[in-house]
């Protein structure tokens, strides 16, 4: 039987696409119906099965907005796990320092990411090709480049936010992963493609 599934379409233009993506996570977000905590141990559970046979080190991730997948329970089960995890915080030219969660108040620099052996990152939406959807202000698009060659980077999105094809720019690089509540979906090095079976 086949996996494949079609896929969402987001507009062509980024800041139509970023509208629509936030409009449904507030509808998310205020929705009665919404169970966060579940949604939240969904995510932590998946990232922590996927990540099981590898030797902890140091991941980044990231404190989530309201309307974002929740990530309060997944940085504590990656620590639970052994993970050293850092969190970014905001410069106002849009770059991204960064800290440990386990000592809080110690700025590590911009630089602190290459120290990382795996990234987790927001998104609003990744395509089949592994094209990330930022929210506009380019932090992780001067983040990335900063990371150790060959590190791997997981975006973190709703699954109905894997769609057809994001609007991209040339200095647009694809994830290599995508963890939503259902699984991690690594991006298959032959064809380019987030598996399984996107059409």
């Amino acid at each position: 039987m086949s996996t494949s599934r079609a896929l969402p379409e987001l507009p062509a233009d980024k800041q139509a696409a970023r509208a629509a993506v936030r409009a449904a996570r507030r509808q998310w977000r205020d929705d009665p119906a919404t169970d966060r905590g579940a949604t939240a141990a969904a995510f932590r559970d998946r990232l922590l099965t996927w990540l099981a046979p590898r030797t902890p080190g140091t991941i980044t991730a990231y404190e989530s907005w309201a309307t974002e997948p929740p990530t309060q329970a997944l940085i504590a089960g990656l620590q639970d796990a052994g993970w050293r995890v850092l969190v970014p915080d905001t410069l106002p030219d849009l770059r991204l320092s960064w800290h440990d969660v386990a000592v809080p108040g110690v700025d590590l620099g911009i630089d602190a990411v290459a120290s990382a052996d795996m990234l987790l990152i927001p998104g609003l939406a990744i395509d089949r090709d592994g094209y990330r959807l930022g929210q506009g202000g380019g932090c992780y698009d001067r983040t990335l480049p900063l990371r150790r060659p060959g590190t791997l980077v997981v975006a973190m999105v709703f699954e109905q936010e894997i769609v057809r094809r994001v609007p991209r720019e040339p200095h647009d690089l694809p994830v290599d992963a995508v963890l939503t509540t259902q699984a991690v979906r690594e991006r298959d090095p032959a064809t380019g493609r987030i598996q399984p079976g996107y059409n």
